[in-house]
């Protein structure tokens, strides 16, 4: 694997809270790093209040990691699913293995006043596969995806209340959010088990509640987010060694912690390990996401 690859999570640029602050706010956490990966939900993409700046803001990190010469990778999340058609990656041969997270509930985020339209979304998208591959990886992560642009349709009819202040005028969403991070890690056990088995790490966001739990001999990471709860996390894979660093707010700039949270030895076999070379990368000179992506 060459050179460090630092992975984040739901920064939610454009949101004007609980989210990163901004781009440059965030470009300390990729300093001496080769590559960063955005695990989703990089931008309020989706949002009609807020996709002018967060539109604004993910050029505003392109730019930054060419100046810095630092490949980027994109994953789509729900509330960007459009803005890449990258939605997993196998990472050190295959022991790491990415993705958002939404893919694991047929709903997305069940917590979501949409929640009703985006299941439904989620069966209309996968009836219309072939029996034969709805349960494929990528035929549910592309379900999942249409699924997501549901919600578009809802927050251009009506307010969103998806943020901690709307929960609060619907109780039962706060039910919904800590019985699904309940369940969470035993979702993330039965899709691995799945769907990649030989990976002996997962790294998801989506739920905002960061953790790490091993089952079945696996660890899953959780790199929780930078809204509410506030505990955001990142996971920096450095030669053979997987690291998990909290991340802290000082000032205006975001930093690691003083340690890792965890620490992990990886069994690399060949000098092959780094993302799947299909993915969505930005070098300098590269071609940047066509507008209509953004």
């Amino acid at each position: 694997m060459a050179g460090r690859i630092v992975i984040l999570s739901d920064t939610h640029l454009g949101r004007p809270s609980c989210a990163a602050l901004s781009a440059e706010a965030l470009r300390p956490l990729w300093r001496g790093a080769s590559h960063l990966i955005v695990n989703g939900d990089l931008a309020e993409v989706h949002h009609p209040q807020h996709w002018a700046q967060a539109a604004q803001q993910t050029m505003h990190l392109l730019d930054l990691c060419e100046q810095d010469a630092v490949a980027l990778t994109l994953l789509s999340g729900n509330h960007d699913p459009f803005i890449s058609e990258v939605r997993h990656l196998h990472l050190a041969d295959g022991q790491v293995f990415v993705t958002h997270g939404d893919a694991l509930h047929p709903a997305v985020a069940p917590w979501s006043p949409a929640a009703g339209r985006m299941r439904k979304a989620h069966e209309e998208a996968l009836a219309a596969i072939e029996p034969e591959s709805r349960n494929h990886l990528e035929s549910r992560l592309k379900a999942s995806q249409h699924a997501s642009h549901a919600e578009w349709t809802q927050l251009q009819e009506e307010a969103s209340h998806s943020t901690v202040r709307g929960m609060l005028l619907r109780p039962w969403a706060i039910v919904q959010v800590l019985h699904y991070w309940t369940v969470f890690p035993k979702l993330v056990s039965s899709f691995i088990e799945e769907h990649a088995p030989q990976a002996r790490f997962a790294i998801l966001g989506h739920t905002h509640r960061p953790g790490i739990w091993t089952i079945n001999d696996r660890v899953l990471i959780n790199t929780g987010a930078f809204g509410f709860p506030g505990k955001p996390r990142a996971v920096c894979l450095d030669g053979e060694t997987l690291t998990v660093w909290p991340i802290h707010l000082r000032g205006k700039r975001y930093e690691f912690g003083s340690k890792p949270l965890a620490e992990y030895q990886l069994e690399i076999e060949s000098h092959h390990g780094g993302a799947d070379p299909s993915a969505v990368k930005t070098r300098p000179g590269s071609e940047r996401p066509k507008a209509a992506a953004m």
